[in-house]
């Protein structure tokens, strides 16, 4: 989450691979040892290239919330879970959006919780179809 959302006020508009390897760099304190390499980077791309698609579904369910009026913090941690819902089947619907919530609770304002709670669970019941016949 600190990596996009720090991208998100990068001047320049470069390769978010390419930002994650300097943040990295600037950021010695962070600890990056038990990170999955290959996943952080396909989740940061997935998120990237995917985001037009993200933030339609966020915006959808969020009633009344233009994309604007949200925090960023919150932005960025639905946008991860929304990627992980819709292109990640391997990580479970509940895992999804459990961590969003508990990340919100941790970085988001004192409402957080519920709000990203609520349209995650709308978009998972009604978007995320993994399992079910067509």
């Amino acid at each position: 989450m600190k990596i996009l959302y720090a991208y998100r006020f990068e001047v320049d508009t470069q390769d978010i691979i390419e930002f994650y390897k300097k943040f990295r760099e600037l950021n010695q304190d962070e600890d990056f040892k038990d990170i999955d390499e290959k996943y952080l980077e396909r989740l940061l791309k997935g998120v990237i290239q995917n985001q037009q698609i993200i933030d339609n579904l966020i915006e959808k369910y969020s009633k009344d919330w233009p994309l604007s009026r949200l925090p960023m913090v919150e932005l960025e941690l639905m946008r991860i879970a929304v990627y992980e819902l819709l292109f990640e089947e391997e990580v479970p619907v509940s895992v999804a959006i459990d961590e969003a919530v508990d990340m919100s609770s941790i970085f988001g304002i004192e409402k957080a919780p519920s709000f990203v709670n609520g349209i995650l669970g709308r978009i998972a019941a009604n978007e995320v179809k993994r399992g079910q016949k067509s």
